[in-house]
């Protein structure tokens, strides 16, 4: 930190790239000597976010091959971009090397839900499982489905064939949305769709440069990653899991992921009912396999078939009032072998006739777009009170930090009753852009869409566009015809004047302690908006009826 310091004070002799740098250092790391140049409310008390990460066999947590060292390196990463403190406990059924991640808090061998932790305290759950096996055993298995009912999220993924049922085959709402053993059951090598070498293996492995077809089990760990099939909703948007920044994808759109010769896959879409409400389960994404790919010139390995298999699903249990659930065709997209080539010379030792020498693994563009996903999916699925504790800070950030007010008013102390709603609707856009560049633009979205739910529960479940339809509302025109993200804006922008008002909340004095009242103060004045939009709709609907002579 002394050498930090130094830089800080002589932060004048460097260039421009170096100071930018610098300073991002700085908001990550918050030395106390920063604290001096910093505003008060950025060293308050943040979130904390509990999670646990459960894996068995030989998948560990160390930096070898089949290590999640690099995948835990997303939460260090959220903690550094968020206003939550990570605090990470790994469970290993038998044991694994340590973890060095400064955020892992406790790590467990010989892990059992039912006494190695209270899996309450946990906001998020994710499962790694390479053991075959029939399930968790009767004294687990209703712990982890109380959690779930509870509210908690749970991501869960295995690999090809059964690899992974030990650990994860026998959960409620997991078991029915991938598959834990050879399908169809009892099927040939060559006819199952999970296998490890038959035709229809889900092998994504993109060739090398010059090749025609993937031949080598190491283009797992190269630097050219499987492209897949993102799934989009409303207008356009992809899923939460896979949005991210256009600063940092183009397109929006998280449509990579590490690629390997035999995949598991996610069964087709489903329905779950828990609390007299039925959900149900939707493939958010899907991947292809390649013809004629094998490994080491055969290895025992078919040419494949060309085909695609869904790879990601999702299951949104806050529509139940329970906790929301992911799987994962399979561990490859998260471990070091397939994330950064560590370990790959010789195709992990199955094929000796393999490319040589280790592979680079991804390029580093390319592994933080990866590892978006995971960041993603921890957002997504935590509990619902993580998004509350989060959404004051982000409300505190945007109306002090972003000029969301003087960029849209002519007069920014100008009274809410006399500000148009064109000028409310600017304010709430333009915090959905804000918000979109930090985070990603559909998580942004749904994070408005969530604040919208104390005001009118029914307009925010209409603006839900990732929220399945039911079948009447598939014979609908595919776009609503009132465009509610008016009322949405509006609703928002009102919010941020509420706080502008609130002289504690915009003061310079702003206290910790007035950090609970964000949340009440915003919501007042997005009822302000909610209802002077929805006033003004009537208004314009009364006049299209009668200029159009139409009866609504």
């Amino acid at each position: 930190m002394k050498e930090l310091e130094e830089q800080f004070k002589n932060m004048y002799l460097l260039n421009r790239d170096e100071r930018l740098d610098l300073i991002r250092k700085l908001e990550t790391l918050k030395p106390e000597f920063f604290k001096a140049f910093t505003p008060k409310w950025w060293w308050w008390r943040r979130c904390t976010v509990k999670v646990l990460v459960v894996t068995d066999g030989g998948l560990n947590f160390g930096t070898g091959v089949v290590g999640l060292s690099e995948f835990l390196t997303a939460f260090n990463q959220l903690q550094a971009t968020t206003w939550n403190n990570y605090q990470i406990t790994l469970g290993h059924r038998s044991s694994s090397p340590p973890s060095l991640n400064p955020l892992v808090v406790n790590q467990i061998s010989s892990f059992n839900f039912q006494t190695s932790v209270n899996l309450n305290d946990f906001d998020q759950v994710w499962l790694f499982g390479i053991n075959s096996g029939s399930g968790l055993s009767q004294s687990e298995l209703p712990v982890v489905e109380a959690y779930m009912n509870g509210g908690g999220g749970l991501f869960a993924t295995g690999d090809h064939g059964n690899l992974g049922s030990a650990l994860c085959g026998n959960i409620p709402r997991v078991k029915d949305m991938r598959y834990w053993a050879d399908t169809p059951a009892g099927a040939s090598n060559d006819a199952n769709e999970v296998s490890m070498s038959g035709r229809r293996r889900n092998d994504t492995n993109r060739p090398r440069l010059g090749d025609a077809t993937s031949l080598f089990f190491d283009n797992q760990s190269d630097n050219i990653p499987q492209t897949i099939a993102v799934r989009t909703f409303g207008s356009g948007m992809p899923h939460p899991l896979l949005s991210i920044s256009t600063n940092i994808r183009a397109s929006g759109i998280i449509d990579i992921m590490p690629d390997h010769p035999h995949e598991g896959e996610c069964k087709p879409e489903t329905s779950f009912t828990i609390n007299n409400v039925t959900v149900p389960t939707q493939i958010i994404a899907t991947s292809f396999v390649m013809g004629g790919s094998t490994t080491g010139g055969g290895s025992g390995k078919a040419l494949t078939d060309p085909h695609c298999f869904p790879s990601i699903a999702v299951w949104d249990g806050r529509l139940a009032n329970v906790g929301r659930v992911v799987v994962d065709s399979t561990w490859h997209h998260f471990v070091n072998v397939n994330l950064n080539g560590v370990g790959s010379q010789g195709g992990m030792g199955f094929t000796p006739n393999d490319r040589s020498g280790q592979q680079s693994g991804l390029a580093t563009a390319d592994f933080n777009i990866i590892r978006q996903y995971f960041m993603n999916i921890s957002l997504w699925m935590s509990r619902r009170k993580s998004w509350l504790c989060w959404r004051r800070f982000l409300w505190i950030e945007l109306l002090r930090d972003s000029q969301l007010i003087e960029a849209s008013l002519n007069n920014p102390v100008e009274k809410l009753e006399n500000i148009s709603l064109a000028d409310l609707s600017s304010i709430g856009s333009l915090a959905e852009e804000i918000l979109s560049s930090k985070l990603n633009p559909s998580l942004a979205r749904e994070f408005l869409v969530e604040s919208l739910e104390t005001t009118n529960p029914n307009v925010a479940s209409m603006l839900n566009v990732w929220k399945p339809k039911s079948k009447e509302q598939q014979k609908g025109y595919y776009q609503p015809w009132l465009n509610l993200d008016l009322i949405l804006y509006t609703s928002i922008g009102a919010g941020f004047i509420a706080l502008r008002d609130d002289k504690s909340i915009s003061g310079e004095e702003l206290n910790e302690k007035d950090l609970d009242r964000v949340t009440e103060i915003f919501t007042k004045g997005m009822a302000f908006g909610f209802d002077k939009s929805i006033e003004n709709l009537s208004s314009n609907l009364k006049n299209f009826a009668s200029e159009a002579r139409l009866k609504l």
